[in-house]
């Protein structure tokens, strides 16, 4: 086994961790033939908002608003259409109203980015950041992986 395929394989093996799949598209590539960077802050939101709904809604409520306010992408390798990645998420850092969330993307057997997001958490009321407090704030405690 692959280094990058025992990375996935540890990250699929974590329960803190949320896994997103997704395919790419001919439409994702630009004019030097791979996928364009700007898919891979759209594979970042995919994963994102699958770790938002599947791990923070239920215990967060549906009214709870999320922004993303910072992504950092570091690339480290070509994507190729026709492919299918695998874009892992998890929490790294909790803050009194924001949340920092780690992911990978992986795709043709290698690591093809890494990736850091904060996201800040709004009252729907106000539309003003909002703590995350009581039963949220433990559920998320729970989920970091620093």
């Amino acid at each position: 086994m692959s280094e990058t395929n025992a990375e996935l394989e540890a990250l699929a093996q974590d329960e803190r961790v949320t896994l997103s799949r997704d395919v790419l598209r001919f439409n994702d590539c630009d004019s030097l033939g791979h996928v364009n960077n700007v898919v891979y802050a759209t594979l970042c939101e995919s994963g994102r908002v699958r770790f938002l709904e599947e791990r923070l809604r239920p215990v967060l409520g549906p009214s709870r608003l999320f922004v993303i306010v910072k992504l950092a992408i570091d690339f480290e390798a070509e994507l190729f259409y026709p492919g299918d990645v695998v874009t892992a998420t998890w929490a790294s850092r909790l803050g009194t109203t924001s949340f920092t969330m780690d992911q990978a993307i992986f795709g043709a057997g290698k690591r093809a980015a890494r990736a850091q997001g904060v996201c800040v958490t709004l009252d729907p009321a106000t539309r003003r950041p909002a703590p995350v407090e009581g039963e949220a704030r433990a559920a998320l405690e729970r989920l970091l992986r620093v």
